[in-house]
C-alpha cells in the first residue's frame, strides 16, 4: 500500500487543483499511455505525490512533460532511457508504465526484456548503442568515459546528450518517489 493516500479531486486545494488539472488535462492526458487516474479520479504514479507539494510538483511535471512531449529525442533512445533508469532504480511503475510506450516507438520485446533484466540489448542503430553507453555509464559509474562520451555527441549531438541525461535523471528522481512512498502499478 503507498504511504501517500490518494487524493481524489474534491478533497483538493486551490493549488492541488489547478497542478491536477495540468496533469490530467495536459500532453499525459492527450497521449493516454496509460491511466492517470484510479476508480475515484485520484491520479497515480507519481503524480498523486506531486500534488502534496504542488509548488514543486508543477515544476517536476513540467519537465517531464517537455522532455515527453516536446524533446529531440528519438521516441526509442527517450524510452530506452526510462527503462534503464526504471531497471536501476528498480521501479515497477515506470515499467509498467513505459514498455508498452517502448514497443510502441520501435524496441523490440526482446530489447525491453533485456532492459528489465539489466542485461545489455541488442542495439543495431547508432544513437541507441550511444544512449544506453551514457545511461549505464552515468547510473553505474557516475561519470562517462571520453570515447562514451564522444560517440553520444556523435550520434546524439551535444544538445541531445544533455537532453539524455536530463531525462535518466527526470525518471531516476521519479523512480525514487514512488519507491519512497511505495508506489505500485495499479493491479
Amino acid at each position: 500500500m503507498a504511504r501517500l493516500p490518494g487524493l481524489p479531486p474534491g478533497d483538493l486545494n486551490a493549488e492541488q487543483q489547478a497542478l491536477y488539472d495540468s496533469i490530467a488535462g495536459g500532453d499525459r492526458a492527450k497521449d493516454a499511455s496509460f491511466p492517470l487516474t484510479d476508480d475515484r479520479g485520484a491520479l497515480i504514479g507519481p503524480f498523486n505525490a506531486l500534488l502534496y507539494n504542488p509548488g514543486v510538483g508543477d515544476a517536476v511535471q513540467q519537465l517531464g512533460s517537455a522532455l515527453r512531449f516536446h524533446g529531440e529525442l528519438s521516441g526509442a533512445v527517450r524510452e530506452l532511457a526510462i527503462l534503464a533508469a526504471a531497471t536501476h532504480y528498480d521501479c515497477e511503475f515506470e515499467r509498467w508504465a513505459h514498455e508498452p510506450i517502448a514497443r510502441r516507438v520501435g524496441l523490440t520485446d526482446d530489447q525491453v526484456a533485456a532492459l528489465r533484466t539489466g542485461t545489455q540489448p541488442d542495439l543495431e542503430a547508432d544513437d541507441l548503442k550511444a544512449a544506453y553507453h551514457v545511461c549505464q555509464s552515468i547510473m553505474h559509474n557516475k561519470s562517462i568515459g571520453d570515447d562514451a562520451y564522444a560517440r553520444a555527441v556523435e550520434a546524439l549531438g551535444q544538445d541531445g546528450v544533455v537532453e539524455l541525461l536530463t531525462v535518466v535523471g527526470y525518471y531516476g528522481l521519479l523512480a525514487q518517489l514512488m519507491n519512497a512512498f511505495e508506489v505500485e502499478p495499479p493491479a
